[in-house]
C-alpha cells in the first residue's frame, strides 16, 4: 500500500503545552473510549498515563485487561540518528496491554517514556531493553521489547497522531525472557534486534 500522509481537521492538533494532552487524549478516546483511570503527571519530564479497559478474551482466558497509553512523550522530539533510515518518527508515545495498571506498572512505563530522552537515544520498532532484574514481579521476564499495534483502534491511534507537523509512533510495550545466548551488552542499553516470525509475545 501507498503511504499516505496522515491528514487531521482545518488548523491542526495543537502546537505545544497542555493542547497536546488533550488534543492526544480527544484521538485516544476517539478509538478506546474513556479511560477508566488516569495516572497523572509529577513534574514537567513526566508523562501522564491513561488506562482504558479492554476484553481480551479472544487472545486471553483470564479476559479483561487494560490498555496503557502515555499522554506526554511526545512533547519533545527523540535523538532519531541519520543511520535510523527514512520516514522515521521522532515523536512516539507509548502504549502497554496489561491485566492491571498497578503502580508498578505505570512506574515502569512512565520510566520508558523518560529513557530516550535520559539517555539522548531513541526507541523504535525491534528495540529492546534489557533490565538487571524483572520489572515485573513474580516473573523472569528482563527485556522490554517494542513493536508497532497490530489491533485495528490501536493502529488507527498511530496513523492520527501528529505534533506541530510531527508524525507520532505508537510503540507497544511488550515483555520477553532473556535468549539462551549470553548477552554482553549492558543493563539498560537500547539496540536492534530483528525480530522471528516464530517469536511468541505474551498479550501481558
Amino acid at each position: 500500500m501507498a503511504w499516505l500522509p496522515k491528514k487531521f481537521p482545518a488548523g491542526g492538533p495543537p502546537g505545544s503545552g497542555d493542547s497536546n494532552n488533550f488534543y492526544r487524549k480527544s484521538v485516544y478516546t476517539k478509538e478506546l473510549g474513556e479511560p477508566q483511570s488516569i495516572f497523572p503527571r509529577n513534574g514537567s519530564d513526566d508523562v501522564e498515563v491513561l488506562a482504558f479497559p479492554r476484553d481480551f478474551s479472544l487472545i486471553d482466558p483470564a479476559g479483561n485487561g487494560f490498555v496503557l497509553l502515555t499522554n506526554g512523550m511526545s512533547d519533545r522530539r527523540r535523538a532519531t540518528p541519520s543511520t535510523a533510515g527514512e520516514n522515521i518518527e521522532r515523536r512516539a508515545e507509548l502504549m502497554w496491554y496489561v491485566r492491571e495498571p498497578d503502580a508498578n506498572i505505570i512506574s515502569n512505563l512512565k520510566w520508558l517514556a523518560e529513557y530516550p530522552f535520559i539517555d539522548n537515544t531513541w526507541l523504535g520498532f525491534g528495540h529492546r531493553i534489557e533490565m538487571p532484574w524483572s520489572p515485573v514481579s513474580g516473573t523472569d521476564f528482563r527485556i522490554f521489547m517494542f513493536l508497532t499495534p497490530i489491533i485495528a483502534p490501536d493502529k488507527r491511534i498511530a496513523e492520527a497522531l501528529t505534533i506541530d507537523d510531527d508524525d507520532v509512533t505508537i510503540l507497544c510495550v511488550h515483555r520477553s525472557p532473556l535468549p539462551s545466548m549470553n548477552s554482553s551488552r549492558r543493563p539498560g542499553w537500547t539496540h536492534s534486534w530483528t525480530c522471528s516470525t516464530s517469536v511468541i509475545i505474551p498479550p501481558f
